[in-house]
């Protein structure tokens, strides 16, 4: 059934290429496939930038304008930019609260059907917890003293209390893998339902499932810490080696060829590594690979490279952060799990193995995977 209106509050500048701007596009698309109207504040992007977004993405959304959302747009940037620079730039600060709220207003809670919420910071920022069950929450990651749990200081945090709040209000919380699910768990005994991320391409990385795979290991990924030590474990030339020896290419691609250190990318060229930057498009760069190499260490939220990878007929090398066991069973014999930390030389060989065998029927794996993520998603925002 179509409801009237619902509200989608956005954190972060959109023309990000990253996952959160990958998976607050699944959000909306599925909004407006149960809504009859879908209204954005925008929180961290310009109302012009959010509209040309939304416009190229295809997505007939309204823009909310007016002193309300430029009042939580400029304590967005506030709050925001305090945590990231007093806390994990500066380290002048432990713990960044919410100095100022900007609750929304109760004639919007009621005017609304239903109000989306992208990760849990504006929960607090908003007080959302007034709109009782009307809101979801997708909390996007495990944000609660990140910087301890992680060593990534680089990425804003939460306190554990205002992470905790929102996991216990009446709004519905929505985790983005069932690791993240049991983590919060642990932290705060709520297990929150979970949201299996669909890539948007999903349509032509199925068309890619169908064809040959190349004898290439790839890599790809945008700008992130993360990603920059993940390329320092590759220039290895352990690793390098027993994909050479096996006449096996080694790609990288992404925003990350842009970023990363200049000596890490001319090692990886010396080796033997293909650095293709940034490509066409996903499809176009899965095409090209038999196999994705992400040996990402402790984390959470949403590791998109993996879902792409197996959706699109690819294999998967990766530890067990990198693929929960649900996404796993989802696709049998495409992942390959290896140990953290990783061996580069284990690493090597995992590889070679993984792209002399084909697993089979990938393409029904990840229609069926589609199919019922996409059923869910619509379900769990629905009425």
């Amino acid at each position: 059934m179509i409801r009237s209106r619902a509200l989608y509050l956005s954190p972060i500048d959109m023309r990000t290429n990253n996952g959160m701007a990958h998976g607050q596009l699944q959000l909306l698309k599925a909004l407006c496939s149960v809504y009859e109207t879908v209204d954005l504040l925008s929180a961290g992007a310009s109302n012009r930038q959010a509209r040309e977004w939304l416009k190229n993405a295809g997505l007939q959304v309204n823009v909310l304008e007016g002193f309300y959302p430029s009042l939580v747009r400029l304590n967005s940037i506030l709050w925001y930019g305090g945590g990231v620079i007093l806390c994990n730039r500066l380290r002048l600060i432990d713990r960044f609260c919410f100095p100022i709220q900007t609750p929304l207003p109760q004639s919007w809670i009621e005017k609304y059907d239903k109000i989306v919420c992208y990760y849990a910071w504006h929960h607090r920022l908003l007080r959302l917890d007034r709109a009782g069950e009307k809101v979801v929450v997708d909390t996007g990651d495990v944000m609660a003293e990140r910087h301890e749990r992680t060593g990534a200081r680089r990425w804003i945090t939460l306190r554990a209390a205002d992470e905790c709040a929102v996991l216990r209000s009446s709004s519905r919380c929505i985790a983005v893998s069932e690791d993240d699910a049991a983590e919060f768990q642990r932290l705060y005994g709520v297990r929150p339902s979970v949201l299996s991320f669909v890539p948007q391409c999903s349509p032509e990385l199925l068309e890619v499932a169908s064809r040959e795979r190349p004898r290439r290991v790839g890599f790809m990924g945008a700008p992130s810490y993360v990603n920059e030590e993940i390329l320092r474990l590759l220039a290895s030339p352990d690793f390098m080696a027993y994909l050479k020896e096996a006449g096996i290419e080694f790609v990288i691609a992404g925003g990350i060829c842009e970023t990363v250190d200049r000596s890490v990318l001319r090692t990886l060229e010396r080796l033997g590594a293909v650095i293709l930057g940034k490509v066409g498009s996903t499809a176009e760069y899965y095409s090209q690979i038999a196999a994705t190499v992400n040996p990402v260490g402790p984390s959470t939220g949403v590791k998109i490279k993996s879902v792409e990878t197996l959706v699109a007929g690819r294999s998967l090398i990766t530890t067990r952060w990198g693929a929960d066991r649900s996404l796993a069973a989802a696709f049998p014999n495409q992942v390959a799990f290896i140990d953290w930390p990783t061996e580069p030389r284990i690493l090597g060989e995992l590889c070679v193995k993984v792209v002399r065998e084909e697993p089979p029927d990938t393409r029904a794996a990840a229609e069926t995977y589609v199919r019922e993520a996409t059923r869910a998603l619509k379900e769990m925002l629905g009425p």
